[in-house]
C-alpha cells in the first residue's frame, strides 16, 4: 500500500474561478470586476488605517517618560503592555469602523452563483493525477483508520493491478484542502467483507493498517473490477 497527495492545493480555486468567468454574461462580468476592484481596495485602506494606528500607538508608548524608580518603572512597563493591548483593540474597531462602508459595498454586488459542473471541472487536474479512469464506483465512507476519509464520499476505481481510492472527484469540488489524497491498494493486501455496523450493512476494506467502512455495493465493485480480474489472467 502507498499513499500520495496533490501539492498546489491553490489550483482547484482558480479552475473553478476560470471555468466561472467563462460562463458569465457581459454584464455579469462586469458586476465580477467591480466586486475584484472594490475588495482590493476595501484592502489596501483596512491596511493603511491599522498600521497608520498602531505605528502612532507604538510612538504614544514610547514617547511615555521612563521614572527612575525601579518599582514604579515595573509599573510603568506594565501599565504600557496594558494601554499597548487597548490601543491594539481600539486599532481594530477604528479600521473596521472607517472601511464598514467600503465593505458593506462590495457584498452589494451581486455574484453570480457557481454552477455544479464547474466545481467537477475544477477537479480534472486531480482526476488526471491520481489516474481516475472507469471503472469507478462513489459511495460512502463511514469510518476509516484515516480520520479525513470519515463521512466523506469516496471514489473507489481500478488503475492497471492497482487498486485507488480518493474523495469524490467526479461531483468535484472549490477549494483544494478538501483534496484527502490518494491510496494504492495491491490485490494481496486487502481483504474485502461484510460487516453490521448500527444495523447497517457495509463492506469493511482492510489492509494490514488501514481500515475503510464503506457503502455495501463497493464490495461488489470490488470483488468484480478489482479482485476477479486475477482469477482471469
Amino acid at each position: 500500500m502507498r499513499y500520495f497527495k496533490y501539492k498546489n492545493i491553490k489550483k482547484n480555486m482558480n479552475n473553478a474561478l476560470k471555468e466561472q468567468y467563462l460562463t458569465l454574461t457581459k454584464d455579469e462580468k462586469r458586476t465580477v470586476r467591480k466586486e475584484r476592484l472594490w475588495r482590493r481596495c476595501s484592502s489596501i485602506v483596512a491596511f493603511i488605517i491599522f498600521f497608520t494606528c498602531m505605528f502612532a500607538s507604538v510612538y504614544l508608548i514610547k514617547i511615555i517618560p521612563r521614572p527612575s524608580n525601579q518599582w514604579l518603572e515595573v509599573l510603568s512597563v506594565l501599565g504600557k503592555v496594558i494601554v499597548g493591548f487597548v490601543l491594539l483593540i481600539v486599532s481594530g474597531f477604528l479600521t473596521y469602523g472607517i472601511t464598514y462602508p467600503l465593505w458593506k459595498k462590495v457584498e452589494s454586488f451581486n455574484i453570480p452563483l457557481m454552477k455544479k459542473e464547474i466545481f467537477s471541472k475544477a477537479c480534472g487536474h486531480l482526476r488526471d493525477y491520481y489516474g481516475l479512469q472507469e471503472p469507478y464506483i462513489i459511495t460512502k465512507c463511514y469510518d476509516s483508520t484515516d480520520e479525513n476519509f470519515k463521512n466523506h464520499d469516496v471514489c473507489i476505481f481500478v488503475v492497471n493491478d492497482e487498486l485507488r481510492i480518493t474523495i469524490d472527484l467526479i461531483r468535484g469540488f472549490l477549494h483544494g484542502h478538501r483534496d484527502l489524497g490518494c491510496y494504492v491498494l495491491n490485490r494481496d493486501e486487502i481483504v474485502i467483507s461484510k460487516k453490521h455496523e448500527n444495523n447497517l450493512l457495509i463492506a469493511e476494506l482492510k489492509t494490514e493498517d488501514t481500515i475503510f467502512l464503506l457503502g455495501y455495493r463497493a464490495k461488489k465493485f470490488i470483488e468484480n473490477s478489482f479482485l476477479s480480474r486475477e482469477k482471469d489472467t
